[in-house]
């Protein structure tokens, strides 16, 4: 077989494996067309006491600083001045909001935990995003977040985007719904000027 001809065969196969997908795309919808060859998009729940990491580039870890080290986390979480309870309501809401199709499969508020099924806006390619929220020393809340696509080896920064903008849309959500009893002077309204100071009174002229 010639070289032309065996590049033309391969480009023939790639061609109808495309026209294959398209058609599945449109006969069954994207998402029911990766979970009919890949599976259930669910990944099922993840170990934060033991956070491992799946090998590929195509996962994304959050946690407090010095914590989960072993999982060697991608970003790092701050201390949320909140407990546990309050900090999970406002995530579970936050986390239904987040880009493309979500859908929650699993959320405990007493345990404060959630694990979604987050997928991407265009292809809905499928990621299972898992969360965990714990007291923190001291006070409030540590936050705890994990990404990992389904399919592929590289997910091009999508689980890494998740988790950003997880953190972002609860940094955001929390700063809407201060209290203005808490905030500074100078985040409620304008200064007002100070009253003006009376003038000195005038000596009496002498007689």
């Amino acid at each position: 077989m010639s070289p032309l001809r065996f590049l033309g065969l391969v480009l023939a196969a790639l061609f109808g494996a495309i026209l294959l997908l398209v058609l599945a795309f449109n006969t069954y919808g994207r998402e029911a067309s990766w979970d009919a060859v890949f599976g259930s998009p669910d990944l099922g729940p993840y170990d934060f006491s033991v956070p491992s990491r799946t090998g590929k580039l195509n996962d994304s870890l959050a946690c407090p600083a010095d914590d989960c080290l072993k999982g060697i986390p991608d970003i790092e979480t701050r201390r949320y001045d909140l407990p546990p309870a309050a900090l999970f309501a406002v995530t579970e809401k936050v986390v239904r909001r987040l880009p493309g199709k979500v859908r929650v499969v699993g959320a405990n508020p007493v345990n404060t935990r959630l694990r979604a099924i987050v997928f991407s806006p265009a292809l809905r390619m499928p990621s299972t995003l898992s969360l965990m929220i714990t007291p923190a020393r001291g006070g409030g809340s540590f936050l705890y977040i994990y990404s990992r696509s389904q399919i592929g080896y590289y997910d091009l920064g999508r689980n890494t985007a998740n988790v950003v903008a997880l953190i972002a849309a609860i940094d955001a959500q929390l700063a809407a719904t201060t209290p203005l009893a808490h905030a500074q002077p100078d985040q409620i309204g304008p200064a007002k000027p100070a009253p003006a100071k009376p003038a000195p009174a005038k000596p009496a002229p002498s007689k």
